[in-house]
């Protein structure tokens, strides 16, 4: 029992202190996707998890079983929530890559997102808020001459922003739009992610799954700063293009998930683990 408490205290101590070194680390990180993706592949590709640093060591230990086999690293397709998959003999876990400050945790067209609401049960009402908030020209088609920015939409829609973000915050909601959103994306065929390792070759932490859960679902994690948001995720356009700029017309039609406090969330229930 004493070496079983010791191990845990280490153990605790070393998350400790790799979120530390990450803190120090993220302010100097680029956030190239892609090559951060290569990277990491490259220093993970074929070696044990017992040669692995500790930033890597200290999740991948619990992902697998055995630490002694080589992994075998591989990017996934751009519609899939994890960027990697790592396989291990038989086992084969599947890694959604975050890095730098980058919060949003998804998108995908309007035309899409609300039917998959309506499908889970979100209410008409509430869906209207929703559309009418994206475009926020007060047409529910984005055809508005006249653009306002979420700031300006507060001051008169603040009341329907709190009832809509307080159903979309129901458990029964909030699981769905967490699978759709950040754990398995809006394909049927996906897999879904065993956690998301934020970070670089050099320094990261890991959040598994079950914490994703743990995190999102607290009844006290519900935040109202106006707009539309399901618990600590907030719902906005891809672009509000508020001057009809030609490039930019086609994010305005994406709705965005984002996870504004994801680091901070996740350094801080790590620590308790």
């Amino acid at each position: 029992m004493q070496g079983r408490k010791l191990e845990l205290y280490t153990r605790r101590r070393q998350l400790i202190e790799i979120i530390s070194n990450f803190h120090v680390f993220i302010s100097k990180m680029n956030n190239n996707g892609h090559e951060n993706e290569v990277n990491i592949i490259s220093v993970l590709n074929r070696k044990t998890i017992n040669e692995l640093p500790k930033h890597f060591n200290v999740w991948l230990i619990k992902l697998f079983k055995e630490h002694d086999k080589p992994m075998f690293v591989y990017k996934l397709n751009n519609h899939q929530k994890a960027d990697i998959g790592i396989k291990v003999n038989r086992t084969t876990k599947y890694i959604s890559i975050k890095s730098g400050a980058n919060n949003s945790f998804h998108s995908e067209p309007i035309e899409y997102f609300i039917p998959f609401l309506r499908s889970i049960g979100v209410r008409e009402h509430t869906l209207k808020t929703i559309v009418f908030f994206h475009y926020g020209d007060n047409t529910l088609d984005g055809t508005g001459q006249t653009r306002f920015t979420s700031r300006e939409m507060r001051r008169t829609m603040n009341k329907f922003f709190k009832l809509a973000s307080k159903e979309l915050s129901e458990t029964k909601i909030i699981k769905e739009v967490i699978m759709r959103t950040i754990i398995k994306g809006r394909f049927a065929e996906n897999v879904e992610i065993d956690g998301i390792y934020h970070g670089t070759a050099e320094a990261g932490f890991f959040l598994p799954k079950n914490l994703i859960y743990k995190i999102l679902l607290r009844e006290k994690y519900v935040r109202y700063n106006g707009t539309i948001n399901i618990k600590f995720l907030s719902y906005q356009p891809g672009c509000r293009n508020l001057y009809s700029t030609p490039g930019a017309e086609e994010k305005r039609g994406n709705s965005v998930i984002k996870w504004r406090s994801f680091i901070k969330d996740a350094t801080n229930e790590l620590k308790f683990q």
